[in-house]
């Protein structure tokens, strides 16, 4: 390679770092306005005391942890539009499995990126307004792992959205239905906990409030024995459905897709 063309591609590599660290700071100064927005807000509605502390952190947690929500197989979707999706299909692995690691692993590092700069900026805050500590040790473990679990339940939906696409060659539509049913029953817009008790039993417990909703409450609250068994069970139970579920339908469309491009 000559002088020329090296320094062309330090140059375009240069453009995509730069361009990816804005993203990332724009996205985390994005995440930091919303939340103290929403926490301005609910202190004018709630006033002071444990209700504002414990909406509070369910809001920072709520920012933290946004962008999992928004990896939604790009790369897989793109391949299927294309129609280069045949050389995955070529490939002896399993593709669903490796599109479901894919996305845990883009969740975990676009998180990743923002948990400890989020963290600090919520410490300016006056004190009603940050995060409460967790409960306990044992609810800060139960809290991640049931955080894992809403991962997966994620990344299975998503990948139910692919297998959609693969049938539709339209990777908006559905795709945009699905992610606006997600943020609002997952408590990713308006906590879950604020809804009124009568709707609690139905909320808790339909699938999209095991992303989100069901690892916070865990934060909160150090759960019994029996009621984190009965909440594990419920996550794991839903990510058993959508996983057979999502591989059911990609079996199915896998055998009879239609390829556009080339």
């Amino acid at each position: 390679m000559n002088f020329r063309a090296y320094r062309t591609a330090f140059a375009v590599h240069a453009r995509q770092v730069s361009r990816y660290r804005g993203a990332a700071i724009g996205g985390m100064v994005t995440q930091a306005f919303f939340g103290v927005m929403l926490v301005a807000l609910y202190s004018a509605l709630a006033g002071e005391g444990e209700l504002l502390r414990q909406t509070a952190t369910y809001v920072w947690l709520q920012q933290i942890f946004f962008r999992a929500f928004f990896t939604t197989g790009g790369e897989i979707n793109e391949q299927i539009m294309s129609g280069s999706v045949c050389y995955s299909l070529l490939r002896p692995i399993d593709l669903h499995f490796w599109c479901v690691c894919r996305e845990m692993a883009a969740k975990i590092v676009g998180v990743s990126m923002r948990i400890l700069p989020m963290f600090l900026i919520q410490f300016i805050l006056p004190e009603n307004w940050r995060m409460l500590p967790p409960n306990s040790l044992v609810g800060f473990i139960q809290f991640f792992l049931s955080l894992l679990i809403g991962f997966c339940v994620i990344a299975q939906v998503n990948m139910i959205t692919a297998a959609v696409t693969m049938r539709t060659l339209d990777n908006k539509g559905f795709s945009g239905l699905i992610n606006l049913v997600m943020m609002i029953l997952s408590g990713n817009i308006i906590p879950l906990t604020l809804a009124p008790e009568r709707l609690q039993a139905i909320l808790r417990w339909q699938p999209f409030a095991q992303m989100l909703d069901a690892p916070i409450r865990m934060y909160l609250h150090t759960a019994s024995l029996g009621e984190w068994a009965l909440s594990f069970g419920v996550q794991l139970a839903w990510l058993v459905g959508l996983t057979l579920f999502s591989r059911a339908l990609w079996g199915h469309n896998i055998r009879r897709i239609e390829l556009q491009g080339g």
